[in-house]
């Protein structure tokens, strides 16, 4: 169970995509309700990614890359490509994990605080504000060009599996997604936009 978990929030982690530049035009004021409605403009995204997680039993970080892949309302992938080809797919209800020729299927609503942590990364990228609210406590500084959102959840049972995640952009361009986990463990993602 720890290493599904491990893994949902690294796929997690990895998805604040990079939108189309057409996307991308300054707005007169900004905050945390402009940036939601821009995201809610974004119907699909592909990024490249970089991952350390820090784990504390190891005297090193674990290292990965791969290529990010959102699809509106609720698709999200994480193909990562280095150091070992792995594809992780949330769509719906529906979390599926391959590697190596097999596939493993879970379901989201089989674990309510996993699911509770993937609606609130699906509901930033569909910019829908009102489900943050309800699964987190957040908070927001920045402007358009360099703004940061802090996400920490509401739910205590959900507190054990993440503390909170720390998501830096630029307009709708998520470049780091920081992901403090119960135990002290943490992931560190940087985003660029594209395809290898």
């Amino acid at each position: 169970m720890r290493r599904r978990v491990s893994l949902v929030i690294a796929l997690i982690a990895g998805l604040g995509l990079h939108a189309p530049p057409s996307l991308a035009q300054s707005a007169p004021a900004f905050g945390l309700t402009q940036l939601m409605a821009r995201f809610g403009a974004v119907k699909s995204a592909t990024a490249q990614f970089t991952e350390r997680k820090y784990l504390r039993m190891l005297k090193s970080p674990l290292s990965d890359s791969g290529v990010l892949i959102y699809a509106a309302p609720d698709k999200l992938e994480k193909n990562t490509l280095r150091p070992q080809p792995e594809t992780l797919t949330i769509d719906g209800d529906t979390l599926a994990i391959e590697r190596e020729g097999q596939t493993q299927t879970l379901s989201l609503s089989a674990y309510p605080q996993i699911g509770g942590f993937i609606e609130g990364i699906r509901a930033t990228l569909a910019g829908d504000l009102a489900t943050l609210q309800r699964i987190y406590y957040m908070q927001f500084a920045g402007s358009i060009d360099a703004w940061q959102l802090i996400l920490q959840p509401r739910d205590a049972k959900m507190r054990e599996i993440v503390r909170a995640i720390y998501i830096s952009g630029d307009d709708v361009h998520i470049t780091r997604i920081q992901t403090v986990e119960g135990d002290g463990d943490r992931t560190d993602m940087t985003i660029t936009p594209g395809s290898p």
